[in-house]
């Protein structure tokens, strides 16, 4: 045996990632670990509640209008037909399901006709005008147990100025067993023992089976133990959770089987203990437990959590898997933490996106003030009629469009490099990954899939697909307008090009653009003209509001004017001079920046650099600006790093000024500090500084750069 060839050696396989990590008996062990936990806690927690206008019902309320509240407590309307979901109640009998309703209604106008109905009875009941219990029995059964459905329909009025259609006032419901359930919920049991082998598969590798059997039983507790504290917060989300844990973990195990050996299983401690704690941090803000001046100390304190992760991280090789992890991990996180504290739909821009998607849906245009695109996902989202599944699935649907941006930002820098996996190519990506100072916006606001679009482009253009890449950015701009304005640099730059395929490079990137434009816009410009421009004409005439750049220029010469404007987001009257100033030193930095994609023989990768700091640009120095536009600021800047292959000590300065300028956005909005104007100045002299430097570096052409292979042409 030692005389054993070393290139039989090579060809020795690398053992596959263990998916059988227990043996039969661990598995039996988890499994009963799981039951008892979802018998203990269904037991623990009590009956199943759903209280109707509370933050936390989400997870049970289907159908309402928006929350309310009267002396009596929360409460919602439904517009004729809407339904609640009791999840948990468990098995063992029947219940008697209690509803307190009400339907107050002017003193001419009939009583409303209310059918109150389940699965498996239903019964008309007369309302009165203040609030009263109503009961119905529910006999036992498959799934009764699981998830109690129950619907309420009656006649609707409208109130004077009101457009709504209302029907009755719905307070909370109960399932009240007239037996102790002896079997819980099959459904929860089963989610209970998904995300027990979810964390066990996701555990380093290299241990014992018992040790990765106590972590399943460790999650199990966890869980458990959540149930119990907040079953109204817990129980309906855990088949979901369940579903997307276990999902990540097996597609994180089928990546790692197809890396090379030296890749997996690569974990960055600092890394992760600064996505995990700038996840914490972020959940005291969503309990309201850091409030006044708290706020500055605990943003501070993400950004510095940020730093030392990207630091202490620096130097070392990643893989693709290991910030697709990062990344999936910390909005998982943070949604569970708006989960728990019933805070998430509390973004206003949710309901408004919800009320655009509807009117879609029944109208076929609405005036809004977004591209007529954004209305194609509002619209799909809110097919199930429910502002509570819209609230959900929107921030599932940012960390679909964030988990793209992360590939993205990491192909450009692998590309760039050859397909060499260095620490420059892919730091700025992770940085996007674990950085939690966007948190605020990845769940109520929607400028990550426009963003995604516009990273997704620029890989596509990376990777020379350039058909692709015009259909990328044309769906973006459809969407928020502003990934468009990459695409005159990337154009110019193909015209400018000397190669003989710079011709047809140009024609699939123009038809991949013109095509994907005319399908997301041309059935809304052929159904409503007018309304199709509306976006167009009503942001063309605002003024300059207080979260601009301008405005911390216009309080040099009217300092008094602060503490004439309630908001940060308030409009300034500043004049038509100040006014037209503003509008051509953006005009004019914008198309400085896009000409340069002229300059002879400008290598690819400093115009895609180029082509995604034209955007960035264009926001910071927009008349309105507004908080979310940092994620598109963020991630075209990342994106330019990547590409211009900066040093690896540049790429640190470049993230320690973004890291700064979206720890000083959050104290302009949502945490807004009454120092505001200086914050917000910060937030500009950082932001534009990071951007003025990817500038410098992806026009400056050296000498001798096409002896070191970076001139290559398109």
């Amino acid at each position: 045996m030692s005389a054993c060839p070393q290139k039989f050696i090579g060809r020795v396989k690398a053992p596959p990632v263990p998916l059988q990590r227990f043996s039969w008996f661990h598995l039996f062990v988890i499994a009963l670990a799981a039951l008892l936990m979802a018998t203990g806690a269904a037991i623990g927690a009590g009956p199943p509640l759903c209280d109707v206008g509370a933050g936390e019902d989400v997870g049970c309320a289907r159908g309402f209008e928006t929350r309310e509240r009267d002396g009596y407590g929360s409460f919602r309307w439904t517009d004729g037909h809407a339904g609640m979901v009791l999840a948990a109640a468990g098995y063992g009998g029947p219940h008697i399901i209690e509803v307190v309703m009400a339907a107050p209604r002017p003193p001419d106008a009939p009583r409303p006709s209310t059918l109150f109905s389940t699965s498996a009875a239903s019964i008309i009941v007369p309302l009165s005008d203040a609030p009263r219990r109503y009961r119905l029995m529910h006999p036992p059964g498959f799934p009764a147990g699981d998830a109690m459905r129950i619907t309420i329909q009656s006649d609707t009025w409208k109130p004077p100025g009101d457009r709504r259609s209302l029907g009755v006032l719905v307070y909370r419901a109960r399932a009240k067993p007239l037996g102790a359930p002896v079997l819980p919920s099959v459904q929860h049991t089963f989610a209970l023992l998904a995300i027990g082998l979810a964390a066990a598969l996701v555990a380093p590798p290299g241990v014992r089976p018992a040790v990765h059997t106590a972590i399943a039983l460790a999650a199990i507790g966890v869980w458990g133990a959540l149930w119990v504290w907040l079953p109204a917060r817990t129980a309906p989300f855990l088949p979901l959770y369940a579903l997307l844990l276990g999902s990540a973990a097996l597609l994180f195990i089928r990546a790692e089987r197809r890396a090379p050996q030296r890749q997996r299983r690569t974990w960055r401690e600092p890394a992760w203990l600064a996505a995990i704690g700038g996840v914490a941090l972020d959940a005291l803000f969503v309990a309201g437990i850091a409030r006044g001046w708290w706020v500055v100390p605990v943003i501070a304190a993400q950004a510095a959590l940020v730093v030392w992760g990207m630091g202490s991280a620096a130097g070392r090789s990643w893989s693709l898997t290991d910030l697709l992890r990062i990344a999936l991990a910390v909005r998982l996180l943070a949604l569970l933490a708006r989960l728990l504290s019933g805070e998430i739909g509390s973004d206003p821009d949710v309901e408004l996106f919800y009320n655009y998607g509807r009117a879609t849906l029944e109208l076929g245009l609405p005036v809004v003030e977004y591209p007529s695109g954004a209305l194609i996902p509002w619209a799909v989202l809110a097919l199930p009629a429910s502002r509570e599944c819209f609230a959900l699935a929107l921030p599932l649907l940012n960390t679909a469009a964030d988990l793209f941006i992360v590939w993205a930002i990491w192909q450009v820098g692998v590309q760039r490099r050859a397909a060499e996996e260095s620490d420059s190519a892919a730091a700025p990506a992770c940085f996007y990954a674990l950085s939690p100072l966007l948190l605020p916006f990845w769940h109520g606001k929607y400028d990550a899939l426009p963003t995604a679009f516009l990273a997704l482009g620029l890989a596509a253009f990376a990777q020379r697909r350039m058909g692709w890449s015009g259909v990328a950015l044309g769906i973006g701009g459809a969407l928020k307008w502003t990934p468009w304005l990459a695409a005159p640099v990337l154009a110019l730059g193909l015209m400018r090009s000397r190669r003989t395929f710079a011709p047809a490079s140009l024609l699939a990137f123009a038809a991949g653009g013109a095509v994907a434009v005319a399908a997301m816009s041309l059935p809304f410009a052929l159904m409503n003209w007018e309304r199709f421009l509306a976006p167009y004409t009503l942001q063309g005439g605002r003024a300059i509001t207080g979260e601009s750049l301008w405005f911390p220029a216009f309080l040099l010469s009217t300092p008094e004017y602060w503490s004439r404007l309630p908001a940060p987001w308030g409009s300034v009257e500043t004049g038509r001079v100040f006014l037209g100033m503003a509008i051509a030193v953006q005009g004019m930095a914008l198309a400085g920046l896009i000409l340069n994609a002229l300059r002879l023989s400008l290598p690819v990768w400093r115009l895609i650099a180029l082509a995604a700091l034209a955007p960035a640009t264009f926001l910071l120095l927009n008349r309105v600006f507004s908080p979310q536009y940092m994620v598109t600021i963020t991630a075209a800047a990342l994106i330019a790093s990547a590409a211009v292959g900066v040093p690896s000590s540049v790429v640190r300065r470049i993230i320690l000024l973004l890291t700064l300028a979206q720890a000083a956005n959050l104290l302009v909005w949502p945490n807004t500090v009454s120092w505001w104007p200086l914050a917000s100045t910060v937030m500009f002299v950082t932001s534009l500084s990071a951007l003025a430097w990817l500038f410098a570096s992806a026009v400056r052409l050296p000498s001798h750069f096409h002896h070191r292979g970076e001139g290559a042409d398109l």
